[in-house]
């Protein structure tokens, strides 16, 4: 094979990795939902020794304004491996590899909140590194209580080769 056909196999790759991410922006699997409850706020708080009382006690944390025990912001993880029924599928490349992840915050996570999360597929992009071409997927997750309010978004850059 010719550099320039090499070349060309290499543009024909790239231009199908692109309408191939393309193809997958847009909402991803049907919205899912579970509670917070105090147990699983209680052990995320000691695990990442957390001990202001507002994630342990009512009257604490209505005492600072909050309706009432506030889950740490890492329980997002929680609902988030919970309510994971919609993987990225992908017609390219054999690994995925996590790239980053950015957090806004907005309400925080009550206990007695039944959270759903929504996610969709925000941007895709194909990047060329030292050792060929990869996918850039960029994920957006909303966290919204049982009140509609918006608590939490995480976006998530995957890689694929």
């Amino acid at each position: 094979m010719s550099d320039t056909q090499a070349q060309s196999a290499d543009i024909v790759d790239i231009a199908q990795m692109a309408a191939s991410l393309k193809a997958m922006e847009g909402p991803l699997g049907e919205a899912d939902s579970m509670p917070i409850e105090y147990v699983s706020v209680r052990r995320m708080a000691l695990a990442v020794e957390n001990f202001d009382p507002i994630h342990y006690d009512e009257a604490a944390a209505k005492a600072r304004g909050y309706r009432g025990v506030v889950a740490p912001w890492p329980l997002l993880w929680l609902v988030f491996f919970n309510c994971r029924d919609a993987p990225l599928q992908f017609t390219f490349g054999r690994a995925t590899i996590h790239g980053q992840d950015s957090y806004e915050f907005h309400e925080p996570l009550i206990v007695g909140d039944v959270v759903t999360v929504s996610a969709s597929v925000r941007q895709t992009s194909v990047k060329q590194g030292k050792s060929g071409a990869m996918g850039v997927i960029v994920t957006r997750r909303e966290f919204r209580n049982q009140r509609g309010q918006l608590c939490a978004v995480m976006s998530t850059t995957n890689l694929r080769r």
